[in-house]
């Protein structure tokens, strides 16, 4: 009876969509990465697509570049390294109890990787990550290779960047689940910050989630549920989600959540040629029930691009009252570039994490004196803290010390320094004098 009953509160499926047909309006309006989304044909807009081929590609330009690979225990993940031909059989050979799998972002590159991302839908090929303004100062993979064996899973984590993420599988099944970013689900998860883009800066200018449960510990039949809840330690009642004809998963908790393993909100199961287009951030993990080949990638376009500053600006240390008002009146398309407020707000990122002083700054707002004399005022208002830099110059180029209040030229008033506390980040009426 228990049984019926948590088949009966499945979680909510994934929408399916034709990626041949899907209009770029329909896309961006409705889907988008705004929860998750299976995208049929996803690698068809030239035609058919042989995975087969590239995959043959793959092994003879790189079988012997070496390559890492994990294997999964219950207390974490050991990873080794081998030549990637080996990877194939070592992968080939996992099982639920010894799961192996791997992943590599930095062997796609030439042809390999051009004939995925020309074949990415249209509209999903506005990223800002690949522009000069976030590739000069922070180096951000254009793609993965993801390979896993029968039994292996992912850890259990959500991605930094608040990126919107895709993955496009080529040969293989596997089941995907998602949990939104809620508090009961964060009190369960228990979740640890894992810092990335650490080639800038040991602590990184971001960071993502992880959690040591496990939603696939055990996996058995319907009949074995009883006696499995108590193998893999579950501490309080537990609905058993039904991920495949026959066949149920027991998870096991987080060591400090609360003990429990919410329904995830969405499930589904992925098949060869499908892509699944998901919100990064949210808790996700993936089961593979075969011997599965995928490529996965990321974007930040117009609609998320404020959500990937503001997590770098947060994680970096900058104050909320200097990133909202960097953030504050970008529109796409309009007057301030996109390009100038990424370089903006990873200059002031960069500037925190470092705990350097400010540079020179060169004050360029639009607009009269005036009107740049009432945003300087309400910029400091409404920072955090304040660090003056040893000089400022304005828009004519002129210098002053800032123990003045103006510009020997009247042609500001006001220096527009603002920045979160002993950070010395500027504002978004001032950039850095070249």
């Amino acid at each position: 009876e228990g049984m019926r009953e948590s088949i009966s509160e499945l979680p909510r499926p994934v929408e399916r969509c034709d990626a041949l047909v899907l209009s770029t309006e329909e896309w961006l309006s409705r889907y988008d990465g705004r929860e998750p989304t299976v995208l049929t044909h996803a690698l068809e807009s030239q035609g058919a697509w042989d995975a087969k081929a590239w995959e043959a590609r793959l092994l003879q330009q790189h079988g012997h570049s070496i390559c890492a690979y994990s294997t999964r225990g219950r207390l974490g993940t050991c990873r080794s390294y081998a030549q990637l031909r080996s990877v194939w059989e070592i992968v080939s050979r996992s099982t639920h109890k010894t799961p192996v799998s791997a992943m590599d972002e930095g062997l796609l590159e030439g042809d390999l990787l051009r004939d995925v991302l020309s074949r990415v839908p249209s509209f999903m090929r506005q990223d800002y990550f690949q522009e000069a303004c976030f590739r000069d100062r922070v180096e951000i993979s254009p793609a993965c290779l993801c390979r896993g064996g029968p039994g292996s899973r992912s850890d259990f984590h959500a991605d930094f960047l608040e990126w919107t993420g895709w993955n496009v599988l080529l040969r293989g099944r596997k089941l995907w689940r998602w949990w939104r970013r809620t508090p009961a689900n964060e009190a369960a998860f228990a979740g640890v910050r894992v810092p990335r883009l650490t080639q800038v800066h040991p602590e990184g200018l971001a960071a993502g989630w992880e959690s040591a449960a496990d939603a696939y510990a055990a996996v058995c039949s319907r009949r074995d549920t009883g006696a499995l809840r108590e193998e893999v330690g579950v501490q309080s009642a537990m609905k058993v989600v039904v991920a495949a004809p026959g066949d149920a998963f027991l998870g096991r908790p987080a060591p400090g959540g609360d003990g429990s393993i919410p329904e995830p909100d969405f499930e589904t199961l992925q098949l060869p040629g499908e892509m699944v287009v998901f919100p990064g951030h949210w808790w996700h993990q993936v089961y593979h029930y075969e011997d599965t080949l995928a490529v996965a990638s990321q974007y930040c376009n117009d609609r998320i691009l404020l959500d990937c500053l503001r997590h770098v600006l947060e994680w970096c240390g900058v104050g909320t009252g200097a990133s909202e008002v960097l953030l504050a009146d970008y529109a796409p398309r309009g007057r301030r570039p996109a390009q100038r407020l990424i370089e903006e707000a990873l200059e002031l990122a960069l500037a925190a994490r470092r705990g350097l002083p400010p540079p020179l700054l060169l004050c360029s707002p639009p607009g009269p004196p005036w009107q740049a004399a009432r945003r300087a005022r309400s910029l400091n208002r409404r920072a955090v803290g304040m660090r003056v830099p040893a000089a400022l110059s304005c828009s004519r180029r002129h210098r002053w010390p800032p123990s003045t209040r103006r510009c020997r030229c009247r042609c500001l008033r006001e220096p527009a320094v603002i920045g979160a506390v002993g950070r010395g980040m500027v504002s978004r009426s001032v950039r850095p004098v070249a």
